[in-house]
This record gives structure tokens, C-alpha cells and sequence, in this order.
């Protein structure tokens, strides 16, 4: 063996999964899990009777289109429009993900190049770390601080600097609970598009709401061509063990083929 690590070294430092850890803890000592996004019960019966008679009727038993099953684009793409009213073409402004895990993955490749940043809320889910990290871009935290855990956005502009590339926000937060305010994401907003920047939105929680209300930052004005919007039935429906998440995001081939 040759003296490189076996493993790339942009993981150096990262370690464990802390969910990884505390769930195998708490299965080993009987304790409540706290440390894991998951419900105390499965989510509604109707959804798991769907769900079975789906696979009885031969239906996404075998290899879907890349991009998702269709019925299941034109869904989510009508759940935006119901609750939003954002419009997202389901054939090339969607695509379903092996869970909004891969979906954060997957956007962090794509968007990023190494020596980029990427500004990201702090406390996080551990995932950022290690898609940013593999994407071979630099993480600069945004600390969110007790007891209002409201982002200082003089503190999100004073980092935002020339290597800047990407937003990544997470809104309703985990583990906090905070729900950025209408003025934070119109002022979110405005640093994005005066620095040309790209927003990737973690919004998993988004009917988990107890104060304020969720609205996404790609239904302001200039944000829906600079904005990937992450979304999860897992979170939403609590099946978190069926991973099924999503990506909306607007499509620049789409539209110049339209116009």
C-alpha cells in the first residue's frame, strides 16, 4: 500500500454520523431516542394502504425513469402550487431523491467547485458537513444563538465574501424549531441577489410548524431561478425508513427551449 489514505482526505476530521452513534445508544440501553428526526408512530393508515396496493398492482416494482415517477413529479408539483403557488414543470423542474439526504448531495456536487464557499445555519444536520466537504468547497457557519436562534444577517453579510458561492439554509430549522420571518428572507434575499449568489433551501419541515408561518424563499422576487428547494414525504407523512425526498428547481433549458 501506497501511503495515501484510503479514504479522501476532504472527510479527514469528520468521523461518525452523530445520529449514527445516539440512535445506536439508545437501542442499546432501551433509551428515548432524541437525537434522530424520526416520529414516535407510523404516519396515516391511508398512506400505508396505498403504499401496499401500489406494490400488489405491480406499480414501482422495477426501475423508475431517472427523474422519478412521473405520478409522483405531477404531485409534488401540485403540492406547490396548493401551498405555495409556485409553479414547477414536474418533467424537468422536479426530480425525486432517495430521500432529501441524497437531495442535499446530490445539489452540493452539482452546484459546487473546489475553493467555493458555502455560508450554512449552525447548529446543522451533520450531512452538510460531509456533502460540502466531498463537493470539495469550504463551510462557513452562520451561528444561530440562544435563546432566539435568529440568524444576524450583519454577521451573514460580513461573511459573504468573493469565494462565496451558495446559501445553504435550512428553514423550519433543525434542531432549533426557528422559522425564518418574512423580513429575514426578503433581506436573505436581497444579499443573494446582490451577490449573485445560489440558494440551496433544506425545507423537510415545512408542515412541522408550531410558531410563524413557512413560506419558501424561492416564491420571492428573483429568487425561483437562483433557488433549489429540498423537500421530504418521510418528514412530512412521518414514514422517514421509505426515503423519499425531492428537488425543485428552476430549469434554464427549459425556459429558453420555451420562450
Amino acid at each position: 500500500m501506497s501511503g495515501r489514505p484510503l479514504l479522501n482526505r476532504r472527510l479527514d476530521g469528520l468521523g461518525t454520523t452523530i445520529f449514527a452513534e445516539m440512535s445506536a445508544l439508545a437501542t442499546a440501553t432501551g433509551s428515548i431516542n432524541l437525537g434522530q428526526g424520526f416520529p414516535d408512530t407510523d404516519g396515516p393508515e391511508s398512506v400505508r394502504e396505498a403504499a401496499v396496493r401500489a406494490l400488489r398492482e405491480g406499480h414501482g416494482n422495477q426501475y423508475p425513469p431517472g427523474p422519478g415517477i412521473p405520478e409522483l413529479r405531477t404531485a409534488i408539483s401540485d403540492h406547490q402550487r396548493r401551498f405555495y403557488d409556485l409553479s414547477f414543470d414536474p418533467e424537468t423542474e422536479v426530480l425525486v431523491t432517495a430521500g432529501a439526504t441524497e437531495a442535499i448531495a446530490a445539489a452540493m456536487l452539482a452546484l459546487l467547485e473546489p475553493g467555493d464557499e458555502v455560508i450554512a445555519f449552525e447548529p446543522f444536520y451533520d450531512s452538510y458537513a460531509a456533502c460540502v466537504a466531498m463537493a470539495g468547497a469550504k463551510r462557513v457557519p452562520l451561528t444561530l444563538r440562544a435563546p432566539s436562534f435568529r440568524p444576524d444577517l450583519d454577521e451573514l453579510r460580513a461573511k459573504i465574501t468573493p469565494r462565496t458561492r451558495l446559501l445553504l439554509l435550512n428553514t423550519p430549522h433543525n434542531p432549533t424549531g426557528m422559522v425564518l420571518t418574512a423580513e429575514e428572507q426578503s433581506a436573505i434575499a436581497a444579499l443573494a441577489i446582490e451577490h449573485d449568489l445560489l440558494v440551496v433551501t433544506d425545507e423537510v419541515y415545512e408542515h412541522l410548524v408550531f410558531e410563524g408561518t413557512h413560506r419558501p424563499i424561492a416564491a420571492l422576487p428573483g429568487m425561483r431561478e437562483r433557488t433549489v428547494t429540498i423537500g421530504s414525504a418521510g418528514k412530512t407523512f412521518s414514514f422517514t425508513g421509505w426515503k423519499v425526498g425531492w428537488v425543485k428547481a428552476f430549469s434554464p433549458t427549459y425556459w429558453n427551449l420555451a420562450a
